[in-house]
């Protein structure tokens, strides 16, 4: 204020007589993104509980609610991170798939017989979903890091197989007696191979301390996957065999044979 003389004084005012103040629970800072304002909002989950899950059956109740005009909700942190990788592996896997069955195609020099293989994957991918499913497991990054390595595993017993039919009757043998002596003659190699295998990674599936929880899922999928697919293998395979040569392969004398290692 200013006096008679013209000299201003200092008066204090309170805050009631010019304002109605009331108490109330307001933000510390006010964010933006995009000019938009956001509202940020975190919480855990358990070890007991699965992120991915959780935030299904939260996805859930959000979108039963009837939020006003311009208010909307998207979920981020570490269930996009886990999202993110799960698109990453599963370009992984078909690529490694697509790689397996280029490889197998220069090995045999043939389409027909790495694609008799390749049934092998789907049967060892079934046997690590039930290994999941018996574990109490969820289908989660490090389980699909197992399905990538199984990818490359289980074909063994296929090619052995597949191989072997091959060898038999490009000597003369009859199909179906191929397939036969293929199935008792390679059986042995085939459930040694795959019992090793699992022997190995049993360990790895039962271990317990720090970080073990992290490689169980994988271990739990490759012995999964091995058990059921090597015993579908000995059927699966020479069935499949059967039903897509139908023509003989020619045959290979003696003499063809001396010559080729001249």
């Amino acid at each position: 204020e200013t006096n008679k003389d013209g000299e201003e004084e200092e008066k204090s005012i309170k805050i009631v007589d010019i304002a109605d103040i009331e108490q109330s629970k307001t933000f510390s800072s006010i964010q933006r993104i995009g000019q938009k304002r956001y509202l940020q909002i975190t919480a855990g989950v358990d070890e007991s509980h699965n992120v991915s899950l959780v935030t299904q059956e939260a996805e859930k109740t959000f979108s039963s609610l009837a939020l006003p005009a311009g208010v909307t909700y998207e979920f981020t942190g570490e269930n996009e991170s886990i999202m993110n990788s799960l698109s990453d592996l599963l370009l992984m896997l078909v690529l490694g798939i697509i790689l397996v069955y280029l490889v197998m195609v220069a090995q045999f020099q043939s389409l027909k017989s790495p694609f008799i293989v390749m049934f092998t994957i789907p049967l060892a991918f079934t046997g690590g979903l039930f290994a999941l499913a018996m574990t109490g497991k969820e289908i989660s990054v490090i389980s699909v890091v197992g399905f990538v390595m199984l990818c490359g595993i289980i074909v063994n017993n296929g090619i052995v197989l597949v191989d072997y039919i091959n060898q038999l009757r490009l000597g003369g043998m009859e199909k179906r007696s191929a397939i036969a002596e293929a199935g008792v003659t390679r059986m042995r190699p085939i459930m040694m191979t795959s019992i090793t295998t699992i022997l190995g990674l049993v360990m790895m599936a039962f271990a317990s301390g720090v970080g073990t929880s992290m490689m169980q899922p994988i271990a739990i999928v490759c012995i999964g996957g091995l058990i059921y697919a090597t015993l579908l293998t000995l059927y699966i395979v020479p069935v499949m065999y059967d039903l897509m040569n139908k023509k003989e392969l020619k045959t290979v004398s003696s003499d063809d044979l001396e010559l080729s290692r001249k």
